[in-house]
């Protein structure tokens, strides 16, 4: 058992930050150190921004003062000497009015979770507004995450990351002229790369297990993740040469620490993309990502069907895990949400984690036993799902195909919703009888807002029907695990395709989950004006049992 080895190995390697010269430098190691073992292993370029940052200084001129500061991911290069001004918090900045030409802002993260689009929007303000640099500090008293901000979107405002102790004291500074400085590796790269070992199997279907190899930026990554990348190293070690029932994937991603504004890992958006045409193949994901963390507790982060749910509590574990559902994509098991692939994500992951994404991810703070509890568990797992069939069905009627919902999906669900709703909307009604835009919006703004909401939030509750290449049809259920009551949510179909069948295909595929689910009791509320989905669901044996009324009234 060689995980020790290949875990400290990658570590003495230092950051392999996102796109950078190192990382490329660890993906050839993986790839090399198959090769040597006799394993076809390949390298997939993708493009991708590269943290090329090496090195800042941040000082105070008129006494020689130099603070202690790390560039920020992606940072631009660049020099620049201001005024320091404290810009406050993110979701709270003190510049409605502010003069920032020229100046250097320092700025502290908000207290919760952020909006990737809103900060980025943010901070491309500062920079057309003419800030000549930032100064962010850490929510650590004296650790530096330089992941904070990662944007390459930036171009010109360079960046600089310190501890919330240094930020303290620089905002006793705030008036006085800062310098600051980022330096760059001239050496240029616009591109990643994914280390893949594929085991052939005896049928058209596959399964993925992944780790990224990449850390965030001036991070040496021991538990994020050269613990995951050494396990499943010695996985697919394990399994090469292995007569398989399905084709196993190994996928060693690069460029997870981008993760892009869906916080989606690059490098697994890369591998998905290549094999689109064969998703409906996909058995499912294993992503292990964080894992041999001394203080950290098993976790099973998780979506999917009952019956891959079923067959995941069916393998012997020598943990006591929490088993937690997420339906929201990101981490390297996101590009598997998007394409409503069940996944499991084994992750050490905890909130309280000083040295996440900082220079303290160090090996001492590793438990290389529990590693090797992960290899002999994952090893199990594998071994359930390649056995395994794809656990959602795509069912082919004719011209029809059902299949789950894909993010790439939602503006053309977007459309539907617009096209088919509008005679029998909430809101075009209200629009109608007030004679003018509510809010100010259009009513299918609000429509959409709601159903994309809701997509985001679990694509798994949804289906398509897909003619031709084309999106023309979706439904979506919801699960009210308390009242043991499966309802019904949209179901639309663009006006120039109903009357062809595919609202009640998509409905039998519905009724299919909600049995598999576990639930014997299913509802469906729809206004009295929509005759032709109250056809269907009358087909289909559900029964009218009250009307509801809906007032209105202007002054």
């Amino acid at each position: 058992m060689k995980i020790k080895e290949k875990l400290e190995y990658l570590y003495t390697m230092g950051p392999r930050a996102s796109g950078s010269w190192e990382e490329l430098k660890a993906a050839e190691y993986i790839r090399e150190t198959f090769i040597k073992a006799g394993i076809n292993a390949r390298i997939e370029t993708f493009e991708s921004p590269s943290h090329l940052a090496l090195r800042s200084t941040l000082k105070v001129p008129d006494n020689g003062r130099v603070f202690t500061s790390l560039p920020t991911q992606f940072s631009p290069a660049g020099k620049a000497i201001g005024e320091l001004i404290y810009l406050g918090v993110f979701d709270t900045p003190f510049i409605d009015r502010a003069d920032l030409k020229g100046k250097i802002g320092l700025i502290i993260p908000s207290s919760g979770a952020f909006n990737h689009g809103e900060r980025i929007d943010f901070i491309l303000d500062l920079e057309q507004r003419g800030l000549a640099g930032l100064i962010v500090g850490c929510p650590s008293m004296d650790l530096i995450n330089a992941k904070i901000i990662r944007y390459p979107e930036i171009k010109k405002l360079p960046s600089v990351a310190v501890s919330w102790r240094t930020g303290s004291e620089l905002k006793r500074l705030e008036g006085k002229d800062v310098y600051m400085e980022v330096e760059h590796d001239k050496r240029m790269r616009n591109e990643s790369q994914n280390v893949v070992v594929e085991i052939p199997g005896e049928s058209a279907y596959w399964l993925t297990v992944s780790a990224h190899y990449d850390t965030a930026a001036f991070c040496p990554g021991a538990s994020d993740d050269g613990g995951g990348t050494a396990v499943v190293m010695e996985l697919a070690e394990t399994f090469a040469g292995k007569k398989l029932p399905a084709t196993l994937y190994f996928v060693f991603t690069g460029s997870e620490e981008y993760g892009g504004l869906d916080m989606v890992g690059a490098g697994s958006k890369a591998f998905y993309r290549k094999h689109s045409g064969e998703i409906e193949n996909c058995i499912a994901h294993i992503d292990v990502d964080d894992i041999g963390n001394l203080l950290g507790c098993v976790h099973l982060y998780t979506a999917g069907p009952a019956s891959f749910m079923k067959a995941l509590k069916a393998v012997p574990s020598p943990f006591k895990y929490a088993i937690k559902k997420k339906t929201m994509p990101s981490c390297d098991h996101g590009a598997a949400v998007m394409f409503g692939i069940p996944y499991i994500w084994l992750s050490d992951h905890f909130e309280q984690r000083p040295q996440f994404h900082t220079p303290e991810d160090k090996i001492e703070y590793m438990d290389l036993e529990k590693l090797e509890l992960y290899y002999k568990y994952i090893t199990d797992v594998i071994k359930k799902f390649v056995s395994a069939r794809p656990f959602y069905p795509y069912v082919k009627e004719g011209e029809k195909l059902i299949r789950p919902a894909y993010f790439k999906d939602i503006p053309d669900i977007l459309n539907i919703t617009r096209d088919a709703f509008g005679p029998v909307s909430m809101n075009k009604m209200q629009q109608d009888f007030f004679n003018e835009k509510i809010g100010g919006k259009e009513w299918h703004e609000y429509k959409n807002a709601a159903v994309e909401a809701s997509l985001k939030d679990d694509i798994y509750n949804a289906v398509v029907c897909e003619i031709n290449g084309k999106v023309v049809g979706y439904a979506t259920v919801f699960y009210d695990a308390e009242s043991g009551i499966a309802n019904i949510g949209n179901n639309a179909v663009y006006t120039d395709w109903q009357g062809k069948g595919i609202g009640k295909a998509m409905q039998a595929e519905i009724k299919r989950r909600m049995k598999e689910e576990g639930y014997e009791k299913f509802a469906v509320t729809t206004l009295s004006n929509d005759i032709a989905a109250q056809k269907i669901y009358e087909k289909l044996g559900y029964s009218k049992y009250i009307e509801a009324f809906h007032y209105l009234k202007g002054f």
